[in-house]
């Protein structure tokens, strides 16, 4: 896996849920590009090369990949703490910007998300 470095630069308040929305997408496009090399892994081994170094290749590089894929969901928590941490920040009074934002976008739908994960960790059992 490539070096990772941190990178910090500012957006509009507005725009923050769509940031974590397509932090979030990304993580599942490259989670279910994982499941699909899983699956694909599994059916091209019999028993015998399960138990070999190509396997362990294959499988490291899929673990590298799901790593890959914590650091995206990593980057959005940021995000995300960092926007409610501003919130509690705010002054009472009028709806503020971050509140509009917030109220707008109030639900980031990841059920989707939530049943791939569970669907990938089903996979991983059987």
């Amino acid at each position: 896996m490539g070096q990772r470095v941190n990178v910090h630069y500012s957006v509009d308040l507005e725009e923050l849920p769509a940031e974590v929305e397509n932090l979030l997408t990304k993580a599942e496009k490259k989670l279910g590009t994982c499941y699909q090399e899983l699956q694909e892994l599994i059916k091209s081994y019999n028993s015998q090369i399960l138990m070999t170094t190509a396997c362990t290749q294959d499988v490291n590089v899929l673990r590298e990949s799901l790593a890959n894929v914590d650091f995206i969901l990593h980057d959005a928590t940021n995000i995300i703490n960092g926007f409610v941490s501003y919130q509690l920040q705010e002054p009472p009074g009028e709806d503020t910007p971050a509140e509009e934002a917030l109220q707008a976008n109030a639900y980031v739908d990841t059920d989707h998300i939530e049943e791939k994960i569970q669907k990938f960790k089903e996979s991983l059992s059987t």
